[in-house]
């Protein structure tokens, strides 16, 4: 150890690295006391590269050091890791079995790659991946991950990792082993294995073991990950980053099988460098280049390292003020802090939801990964002294093939994740350890993105269908065709005139813009239309300068349903049209100014704004003048807006009878005769550019199927449904008949358990209610029960919600039917649970309504208030029962269809049907609301009449309970609903 001493400073240094820093003060010198347990953990070389290579065995460690490819370290036995400890905690093994394994010698060769599928993980990635693909090289072990948004995405994994491999290695695969997932056995796989000539090899189901080479890389992964998190107190969204680092650390590593060479020298041929390896999460220093500071400027920035960049010879750091990724080559590193910031930190570090219909595990079960626990939205080291060293990442060879994949942008930063570590004024001593290939001052090759979801992982979209700005697209596999789909766009907006520029106005402010990008597929799935949209950022507009009144009516599903009912029996001629780029027919009364577009700003005038003229689509205003202009048009044509449904209008003649009804820029039109939505088309086209779709068969995601021989229309969402239990994992379910277990009932979670987001719940109960109010009635109550769980949802609600999806997939071709059987009857049946939901004890209200014999609305939903009574609950439903069939008869007034008689409602409770007949109180009955007794007049006054039912014939009694099966499916048959 030696001393240097200045004038009025001294360093300690060891070896000749600065390990503490100190001041001298007449004949003393006076170290600085905050140095004193870095310096003890700089002792320790061995323990770093143990953090570096993501907490790998010091079985392996000692080879590495043994061999030379670890300079400076010492040998050493195992040394007690709290992470590793708590991280990599596993059952006892079963016993191998020759028969079920999966690396017999004529298997191991690199044409044999073997998959296998991870996830679903909780939380969700930054950029919203939830999956992760493996694909291992069965004789080198050399792994390459994908992470993925949904299981249906490995196909397109899959292409990329071959083509990928064999550009980088000169390697053809010829064998893909995985197990028996859909993910692999659908006909986007099967064909591309056929055109490349590889054979496809599915393991036995409920036997892993015969794929245990992935299963195993999997787990091993995991227990990397999980290390990796723990250690480096990054929140759990962060797995991404993490998981991608460990299979860069694991090829570079020596295995049990081949003890004397890494993955990567096997594939490449070369010794892979791991001099540029550092510890994920540490805290370190980027240097900012002059071009992107001001003079006073800090010139460094502090991060923390998430990996290594794929496309550039650099790291990849997170930026602790602000949260932005950057990607830099000039970085200080302080290793040591890492373990000091996380000492207390909890195992649980993220989850891997075991998927319970799966006859392959993909990882370890319960026993092996804890479920997490609240913790902090983000955990950060603290800032302190640390002993720090300067360096650049290797030259890492050329022709190597990443084990993560090109880059997918995704949100634009500007969440509350981000770093908000607190300072503290402390020194950094500097090593100056740098590649012998680089000089301290050619570091200056900086590059910050400024969006963090701007992740080095692969899209598994990456061929650009799930694009989301115009930088993605312009790298994407469809960039032709998306470059088309804006040129289009411009177009229209130009023959609109939808903007001038203008020099702006001093104090005025302008708002952004964006592109929007979509693929529009069929039922089927297949591509039909790649379409961009220029959108304004409306939510920077402000209310009284840039806009006023917003709201724009949209068509109730109600509407529709009765629209349909009518069509079927009246044998009416239903067609759709779209209306090109609606929105730019409104006009704008407000002064807006805007961005020019990316990719199409005026060469001569780059700095001018654009002055809206149109209602441009993002504006607030937009869909208001939109609706506002369609309105005036049909109006001018003699329709005339229903005041039940201000977007259903009718134009009745003694020749025509024709409806309309509008949702947003599309329109369904039904009449009597071909020639009459002929004219009713051609008057469209006078003043708007429209699409003629033909027969109505899609629309707003429901399938339309109409049978004139039978004079029916049927309505289901098979492809919705299809898609939806793809992104959950459940296509390959065993088959559920009924929605919801009816001897159990959900109850909320206890105030004294912690809530952990530990699943998709939310989003899966959103689509589920999607489809109950669209197409499915028979679901209405089971996806009710769910949707009261959103707030705190635990395990027992997240298989309530999957059993429903699992019911849906099992009777996905279940349809609405259209029938007009019972031409020109409106009637409906009221029921209610009373004190069915244990949590308050409130009743839940069940109605539905059938038009000409079919169902074409229902509810189910909570009471408001505590029913003393079952006749107290039972009144209550009718009183909301009542208020539909008013609605429903106020519309088909306007229609000019069936609104004369009074509307019967059907009820089982005879006390109930008393009550509202004879308008006599009672001392049970003085507390219930005035407002329900509106019902008497209703009564009275013929609008409505109220006939008993007995329960086993009561069709709204599926909406207030869970039914067994038997009388599920007699529910279904008393919905009039078909396959």
């Amino acid at each position: 150890m030696t001393v240097e001493i200045t004038r009025n400073e001294c360093v300690v240094k060891r070896g000749g690295k600065p390990v503490a820093t100190g001041r001298k003060q007449g004949f003393l010198l006076y170290l600085n006391a905050d140095y004193g347990t870095e310096c003890h953990m700089a002792e320790d070389d061995t323990e770093i590269w143990h953090r570096r290579l993501g907490h790998v065995s010091y079985g392996t460690l000692n080879a590495m050091v043994k061999d030379g490819r670890i300079k400076g370290a010492t040998v050493k036995s195992n040394v007690a890791c709290d992470a590793c400890a708590t991280s990599k905690r596993v059952r006892k093994s079963f016993k191998s079995s020759d028969e079920d394994s999966d690396t017999s010698e004529k298997s191991r060769s690199d044409v044999v790659v073997c998959s296998d599928v991870l996830g679903p993980i909780t939380p969700a990635s930054k950029s919203g991946f939830s999956y992760a693909v493996t694909f291992i090289m069965m004789k080198s072990r050399y792994v390459t991950v994908y992470p993925l948004r949904k299981k249906s995405d490995v196909a397109s994994a899959f292409k990329r990792f071959y083509q990928d491999i064999k550009t980088a290695s000169g390697t053809k695969i010829k064998v893909l082993r995985s197990d028996n997932g859909g993910e692999y056995r659908n006909e986007t796989m099967n064909s591309f294995c056929k055109a490349k000539f590889i054979k496809q090899e599915f393991t036995f189901p409920y036997n892993p073991e015969q794929n245990g080479m992935a299963e195993r890389m999997n787990r091993t992964l995991v227990e990397v990950t999980r290390c990796m998190l723990k250690e480096s107190g990054l929140d759990k969204s962060y797995w991404c980053e993490a998981l991608m680092t460990a299979a860069d650390i694991r090829n570079i590593l020596p295995n049990a099988s081949n003890k004397s060479s890494s993955p990567h020298e096997m594939v490449f041929k070369k010794i892979p460098r791991i001099d540029h390896m550092r510890v994920f999460g540490a805290q370190c220093y980027a240097h900012v280049a002059k071009e992107k500071r001001k003079k006073l400027d800090d010139s460094g920035v502090r991060c923390f390292f998430l990996g290594y960049a794929k496309d550039q010879k650099a790291y990849r750091l997170l930026n602790a003020d602000d949260g932005s990724i950057v990607i830099s080559r000039s970085v200080t590193f302080a290793e040591h802090s890492v373990s000091k910031a996380s000492k207390s930190r909890d195992t649980r570090v993220f989850d891997v939801i075991e998927e319970e219909e799966s006859v392959e595990a993909s990882l370890p079960d319960d026993e092996d990964i804890p479920a997490p626990v609240t913790e902090e939205d983000l955990r950060t080291p603290p800032l302190r002294a640390q002993n720090s060293s300067h360096h650049g990442p290797s030259d890492r060879p050329s022709d190597t093939i990443p084990t993560r994949a090109s880059s997918t942008p995704g949100r634009n930063g500007e969440e509350e994740w981000m770093v908000r570590p607190v300072r503290k004024k402390r020194g950094v001593v500097r090593y100056e350890q740098e590649f012998p290939s680089h000089r301290r001052g050619r570091f200056n090759l900086d590059d910050y993105e400024g969006d963090f979801d701007s992740f080095y992982c692969f899209s598994a979209e990456e061929d650009g269908e799930q694009a989301s700005r115009y930088q993605e697209v312009m790298k994407s596999g469809y960039k032709k065709q998306w470059l088309q789909a804006m040129k289009s766009e411009m177009k229209s907006l130009e023959e609109h005139s939808t903007w001038k520029l203008v020099d702006m106005p001093p104090g005025k402010k302008s708002v952004g813009c964006k592109w929007v990008f979509k693929i529009k597929r069929d039922p089927s799935g297949e591509i039909v239309k790649f379409k961009a949209r220029l959108v304004a950022k409306g939510f920077t507009q402000r209310p009284g300068i840039d806009y006023n009144e917003t709201f724009a009516p949209v068509a109730r599903k109600e509407s529709i349903n009765t629209v349909l009912a009518i069509a079927a029996a009246e044998d009416l001629e239903a067609e759709n049209v779209d209306v090109d780029t609606a929105f730019l027919y409104g006009e704008v009364e407000e002064e807006i100014y805007m961005d020019q577009p990316d990719g199409f700003e005026d060469e001569g005038s780059p700095n001018k704004k654009c002055l809206l003229q149109k209602a441009l689509y993002g504006t607030k205003q937009a869909a208001r003048q939109w609706n506002n202009k369609l309105s005036q048009h049909l109006v001018d044509q003699g329709f005339k807006s229903s005041t039940a449904d201000p977007c259903v209008f009718v134009r009745v003649t003694r020749e025509e009878y024709s409806i309309i009804v509008i949702y947003v820029d599309d329109l369904m039109i039904f009449c009597k005769t071909k020639e009459h939505i002929a004219s009713i088309k051609n008057s469209l086209m006078e003043d708007f550019s429209i699409k003629d779709l033909g027969d109505l068969k899609y629309c707003l995601g429901i399938e339309i199927h109409r049978k004139r021989e039978d004079g029916t229309i049927k309505m289901n969402q098979k492809a919705y449904i299809t898609r939806l239990s793809e992104n959950f994992g459940v296509e390959n379910c065993k088959d559920v008949h009924t929605p919801a277990d009816s001897n159990s009932k959900l109850i909320k979670m206890g105030q004294e358990e912690a809530f952990v987001p530990k699943y998709p719940y939310r989003e899966l109960v959103g689509a589920l209610m999607y489809i109950a109010t669209c197409t499915r009635p028979d679901i209405a109550h089971a996806v009710g029960e769910v949707a009261k769980f959103c707030e705190r949802y635990d395990k027992s609600h997240w298989t309530a919600a999957k059993r429903i999806l699992k019911y849906l997939k099992t009777t996905q071709d279940l349809s609405i039917v259209f029938s007009g059987i019972n031409k020109g009857e409106l009637i409906g049946f009221a029921d209610a649970n009373w004190a069915g939901d244990l949590d308050t004890r409130r009743s839940t209200t069940g109605y539905v309504f059938f038009l000409n014999g079919s169902v074409i609305s229902w509810n189910s939903k909570r009471q408001p208030t505590v029913a003393t009574s079952s006749t107290e609950a039972e009144y209550m439903s009718l009183y909301s029962a009542t208020q539909e069939a008013i609605w429903l008869r106020g519309l088909l007034k306007d229609l000019n269809y069936c609104a004369k008689n009074a509307t019967t409602i059907f009820q089982d409770n005879q006390g109930c049907i008393a009550l509202a007949k004879n308008p006599v109180y009672h001392s049970r009955t003085k507390h219930i609301d005035i407002k329900f007794h509106f019902l008497r007049e209703k009564v009275v006054s013929a609008v409505i009449a109220l006939e008993f039912k007995p329960t086993e014939e009561m069709v709204a009694d599926g909406f207030t309970k869970a039914l067994p099966r038997d009388k599920h499916s007699k529910f279904i048959t008393g919905l009039c609903m078909a396959v």
